[in-house]
């Protein structure tokens, strides 16, 4: 009888803890912020995002949300010197991440796992990456270049930007929530990019959160962005 108790008690706690987190765990230990309790995920359909905290959300086929997050407007600088603007993302999917070229940190196994998905979507013309410098002072268009040629990094497939540095800021924080710096030293200059990565629709919508680091998120992306290719081709 106080083992049946004890159990019960366990369960109870076990219980509260799943529910105030507010998203399950998936066999591959990652925590997976698409399953919340304020939606019923659908079978074989990604999710919006919407509010501050990008909470997942679901819509019926053919449906267009009018709350989700999208991508805000922005011009600056690709590694050819080339302007590139929010209309850079119409009509494509696109992988978005953050890096600067002199990282020794998490940037060189986030762009070894980018480099994977760059050979993987060579074939398709609808696919593309685009990565945001948080050093853009030291990322000039040049030296980028230079970091492409280095790495592999094939502008046909994959932008490297950098631009005003207070603008780039902005994005990350205000459109990514990119900067995981909490200190709030100096918000004009201290900046601590995640190592998350963003799915985005040939509309601008956020679809997909990653954790760029892990090659088994990137895999989960890999088949997200073959669910949006489906979703896109029937509804172009």
């Amino acid at each position: 009888m106080i083992k049946l108790i004890r159990f019960n008690f366990l369960f109870f706690i076990i219980s509260i803890q799943l529910f105030s987190c507010g998203w399950f765990q998936r066999e591959d230990g990652e925590k997976d912020s698409k399953i919340t309790f304020f939606d019923t995920p659908k079978k074989d359909s990604l999710p919006y995002f919407r509010g501050r905290d990008l909470e997942a959300f679901w819509v019926d086929k053919g449906q267009t949300p009018n709350s989700a997050r999208k991508v805000d407007p922005f011009v600056f600088q690709n590694q050819l010197s080339q302007n590139i603007d929010e209309s850079h993302f119409k009509g494509k999917i696109t992988v978005v991440s953050f890096f600067f070229a002199r990282c020794h940190g998490i940037c060189p196994n986030i762009i070894r796992n980018l480099k994977f998905v760059q050979s993987e979507i060579t074939k398709s013309q609808n696919i593309q990456i685009v990565s945001y410098s948080v050093t853009p002072d030291l990322d000039t268009p040049p030296e980028l270049k230079k970091f492409a040629e280095e790495k592999g990094i094939y502008a046909k497939y994959w932008s490297l930007l950098t631009g005003d540095r207070e603008k780039i800021f902005e994005i990350a924080r205000n459109t990514f929530q990119a900067d995981t710096n909490t200190t709030n030293k100096n918000p004009t200059k201290d900046f601590v990019h995640s190592e998350q990565i963003f799915l985005i629709d040939p509309n601008l919508n956020f679809r997909g959160v990653y954790n760029g680091n892990r090659s088994e998120s990137i895999k989960t992306m890999l088949n997200d962005m073959k669910l949006l290719v489906g979703e896109f081709a029937a509804n172009p």
